[in-house]
């Protein structure tokens, strides 16, 4: 049995490359990408232990 490919698509978002705050988990790092997963957007965030996280779009502050 094959499964079908994952689709991926990126999407333009105002906090891409700058510190950005999870608000639901207060984790920090740097917005890399926002993908569109199965319908679904999900952000992708470098925290600042140069380990990747993701959170909802809609949950990303800038860092004051």
């Amino acid at each position: 049995m094959t499964q079908a490919p994952l689709n991926f698509t990126p999407l333009d978002h105002a906090l891409l490359n700058r510190r950005v705050v999870d608000t639901r988990s207060l984790r920090e790092g740097v917005l890399t990408a926002v993908l569109v997963e199965d319908g679904e957007p999900l952000a992708y965030v470098r925290g600042d232990d140069h380990r990747e996280f993701t959170a909802p779009p809609a949950a990303l502050r800038a860092v004051r």
